[in-house]
């Protein structure tokens, strides 16, 4: 139970708390994208979408960060592509325009968007229903004066179950009403996180550290080591046989 209600939280915090990512994510895809294929002609669109590109990892880090929590399983970290050793600025800066998981962090942002929406309305309003209908005994009685007696709507349910139209049959009705939207709502709760984790898992993390390929400065570097370590045994050896 305890683990259950471990859980819950955790998916209702990544289904509430990934909106807020989503939303900036997404307008400045679609923006930066747009326009910078719209002024690609003229060059100034590579730039633009250099930018966007640049500006999405930031983004697209937030919503890896989340994943692990859902998932229970660590994330690799992609590794972007970097421009060769002594390159310009300006080819630095393009560089992003060229890597694969930058491209990636994009689509993740446009295709997330609308399921992130799906997942906080479904979050905030499935606690709200709950909460609301299990508490509706300690304030109905308000509603009920409110509106002159008259009622909420609600007798019109208990009525036609036979209850009657008293306010121990309307708080009966919604106390049932507000234990099944509690027992469902771990599960429904969790598939919507479970489905959004799972997209962000398959575009945000599938060129990870340990798969992607070494780059050419990364395997100059390495020869290099290696020279040097190979330099320095023979030295080692040289000696160990003069010395003998």
């Amino acid at each position: 139970m305890k683990k259950t209600f471990k859980q819950l939280g955790i998916d209702t915090a990544y289904l509430l708390s990934s909106f807020p990512i989503a939303l900036p994510a997404f307008v400045i895809a679609v923006t930066g994208f747009a326009l910078g294929i719209g002024t690609a002609v003229i060059w100034v669109g590579v730039p633009v979408l250099a930018a966007t590109l640049l500006a999405m990892r930031g983004l697209a880090a937030a919503g890896r960060a989340q994943l692990p929590a859902v998932t229970g399983q660590e994330i690799a970290t992609p590794r972007y592509k970097r421009a060769p050793a002594g390159a310009s600025g300006m080819r630095r800066f393009l560089t992003a325009v060229t890597d694969g998981q930058s491209w990636l962090n994009l689509l993740w942002a446009v295709v997330n968007f609308p399921i992130a929406i799906v997942g906080f309305v479904l979050a905030l309003s499935w606690w709200s229903v709950t909460v609301a209908s299990l508490a509706y005994p300690v304030y109905g009685w308000i509603i009920r004066r409110a509106v002159g007696g008259e009622g909420d709507g609600l007798e019109h349910a208990t009525r036609w179950l036979g209850w009657g139209d008293s306010y121990l049959a309307v708080s009966a009705l919604t106390l049932v009403g507000g234990v099944v939207m509690a027992l469902l709502l771990p599960l429904i709760l969790r598939g919507a996180a479970l489905m959004q984790a799972g997209i962000g898992r398959g575009l945000l993390a599938s060129l990870p550290e340990l798969e992607a390929p070494e780059s050419r400065d990364d395997l100059e570097r390495r020869i290099s080591t290696l020279d040097d370590e190979l330099t320095r045994v023979r030295s080692q050896l040289s000696v160990a046989t003069e010395a003998r």
